[in-house]
């Protein structure tokens, strides 16, 4: 895989999620927030600070995937199927579970597969 196909991939990911979280702000909510916006982009952020600090952008872009797919089930709980009166609160936790917790340890796993890979490359015959 090209080197450079990792790191467009992962910009192309936090761009799906950005438009998600634009149209939340724009067309789905009763008044437009920034704050809010913000708030919902912080595990994009925070993939995107290690994308552009490390040579590979395959931990970032497991991390930008994660972020993006719990932020899909968070849009359907809250938008398109709520169950309860609670579920808007996703909403608010789900961009807190993406950076303090999901989006760290699949980047870490990421990277370390991919440090184990270099290594076992580099010493084969």
């Amino acid at each position: 895989m090209d080197r450079a196909a990792p790191k467009q991939l992962t910009l192309a990911v936090a761009s799906l999620g950005l438009a998600l979280h634009a149209y939340e702000q724009a067309a789905l909510s009763t008044a437009f927030s920034l704050g809010w916006l913000l708030w919902a982009l912080a595990p994009y952020a925070v993939c995107l600070v290690v994308l552009f600090s490390s040579s590979s952008g395959i931990p970032a872009l497991c991390g930008v995937l994660v972020a993006l797919g719990f932020d899909l089930i968070a849009h359907y709980d809250v938008f398109i199927h709520p169950i309860g009166s609670t579920a808007a609160l996703s909403l608010v936790f789900v961009p807190l579970w993406d950076v303090l917790i999901l989006c760290p340890v699949v980047m870490l796993v990421a990277a370390l597969l991919v440090r184990r890979r270099r290594a076992l490359l580099h010493h084969a015959p």
